[in-house]
């Protein structure tokens, strides 16, 4: 997983990040290949190699903001019942983490390159067996570059399965010229798309269970390493802190806020609880010492944060205390910023045991010490070792069955007796198997035993009818030949 493949971080002099994105340089290099390999086709079949250059342009265009378009009506629909839910029209427009669905670029594409061959006057069906080989191609590129994203993963599998996937919490750049700290780029937000869907999947199923501890859950990731489960990345992955009364316990738990990498820290030395446990007077002093006329905010509270020998030892977060911020006005009194302090220390005492204490009904100088050491860790090096459990290699399953459909297609285009029967085919056979395909994913709900399909393959069956008309059309209603070849038309 490589969202982003060069990251040269954000230069004084130009002001905007320089980053070469996993997810972009694959459409680069599948437009480049799709076009390079149906110009040579083209070559080979007596036709007009530039024209195939002129209808990548198109195919281009119309691809990225169907594709786009699609994505965000899927959202919409998919969210619509959410009232916080919004997009911003420049998430609308941000494509640099994926978000785009082949079927909408497929469908606007082929509408421009249609409209561009027709109003040129040239054989549709010819032209369009030759670009058959391409799209297949350049599907294959696309998923290698689901594959970097991290997106379109696959539901969960057996451990033991040879062919399982494990993905990383979070993904560094392969070549990582950014000067912030730590191995991550600064646009690296939260967990990758698999790991976040994993922690949302155990949460809710310990919720059904009635499991006071679900909501904490969500933090604490499925994996440390590979296959060792630990639920105390807690504290370290997720924010933030919102008083949640449990009906069960009434403890506090943390809400489903997942940590961008920006705020991770090394490891600590200095005592992460001498505040919390000072005389509540004496800790006032420390707070105001590094605020500002009684109130910190986010800038004064980052730099009390770095230096952390005051009122804040580092590991506390500003996300998470600011859901204290009673006011709402973006700075923390004393007794906001306590309330914070107090409630983060009770809700690691509850969660003790796991720590390795005994009771979390009173304080004891073993359950300090197993806070104060596990606040200290270093996350980079936790968040570097924490996968996902397996899950099945759907990404690496498309681009295998992209790369078999154009061996196919090749072979079938020598032996076609028909114009226009190999794309017919294409719209017949790819359909089939990204349907099946969409049961081994999980990134889009479905149930196919209970009639519950995912958007991509009620697209399949459309498309697949479709195909179908386009073959009986073919075989039966127009002439095997779509018209003269370039040397005939240039002739006449």
């Amino acid at each position: 997983m490589l969202p982003i493949i060069v990251d040269f971080g954000t230069p004084e002099w130009l002001g905007l990040p320089l980053r070469v994105y996993g997810y972009g340089l694959m459409m680069v290099l599948g437009f480049v290949c799709g076009i390079a390999l149906a110009r040579w086709r083209a070559r080979r079949c007596g036709e007009d190699p530039d024209v195939f250059t002129q209808c990548g342009i198109f195919a281009l265009i119309g691809g990225v903001v169907g594709a786009r378009l699609a994505f965000v009506i899927q959202e919409v629909v998919k969210n619509h019942h959410d009232p916080s839910y919004s997009l911003s029209l420049g998430e609308m427009l941000n494509i640099t983490s994926g978000g785009l669905i082949y079927y909408g670029g497929v469908i606007l594409a082929a509408i421009m390159v249609l409209a561009y061959l027709v109003a040129k006057r040239l054989p549709v069906r010819r032209h369009l067996d030759i670009l058959a080989v391409s799209l297949m191609v350049g599907l294959a590129f696309g998923r290698a570059g689901c594959l970097l994203n991290g997106c379109c993963y696959g539901g969960r599998c057996s451990e033991e399965w040879p062919l399982g996937m494990h993905f990383p919490m979070y993904a560094q750049p392969l070549v990582n010229l950014d000067t912030g700290a730590g191995p991550f780029s600064a646009h690296t937000g939260g967990p990758s798309p698999v790991y976040s869907q994993q922690l949302k999947d155990r949460a809710l199923a310990l919720l059904r269970q009635g499991t006071p501890d679900g909501p904490a859950v969500l933090a604490a990731g499925p994996t440390t390493g590979v296959l060792n489960p630990d639920w105390r990345l807690m504290e370290h992955f997720a924010s933030a802190y919102a008083p949640l009364e449990s009906s069960r316990s009434g403890g506090v738990y943390p809400i489903l806020q997942p940590r961008a990498t920006r705020v991770l820290h090394g490891r600590l030395t200095n005592d992460q609880l001498a505040t919390v446990h000072m005389d509540r007077e004496a800790a006032r002093r420390l707070f105001a010492a590094v605020s500002d006329h009684g109130q910190l905010d986010q800038r004064q509270w980052n730099k009390a944060l770095a230096e952390g020998t005051g009122f804040l030892r580092g590991s506390e977060q500003w996300d998470d205390a600011r859901m204290f911020d009673a006011g709402g006005d973006g700075r923390l009194d004393f007794d906001e910023a306590w309330n914070y302090l107090t409630t983060r220390y009770r809700l690691l005492s509850q969660l003790a045991p796991s720590l390795g204490a005994a009771s979390p009904a009173t304080r004891t100088a073993a359950r300090d010490a197993a806070i104060n050491a596990y606040l200290q860790a270093d996350q980079f090096d936790l968040a570097l070792h924490s996968h996902t459990l397996a899950v099945k290699p759907a990404q690496a399953l498309g681009i295998i069955n992209a790369l078999l459909l154009a061996a196919l297609l090749t072979v079938l285009y020598r032996h076609r007796l028909r114009e226009g029967m190999i794309f017919a085919m294409l719209m017949v056979v790819y359909p089939m198997t990204r349907f099946v395909q969409e049961s081994i994913r999980s990134d889009n709900a479905h149930d196919l035993a209970r009639g519950i399909l995912t958007h991509n393959q009620y697209t399949s069956i459309a498309l697949m009818a479709m195909g179908t008309i386009m073959v009986l059309v073919i075989r039966f209603a127009l002439a095997p030949s779509n018209g003269p070849t370039l040397a005939q038309r240039r002739a006449g």
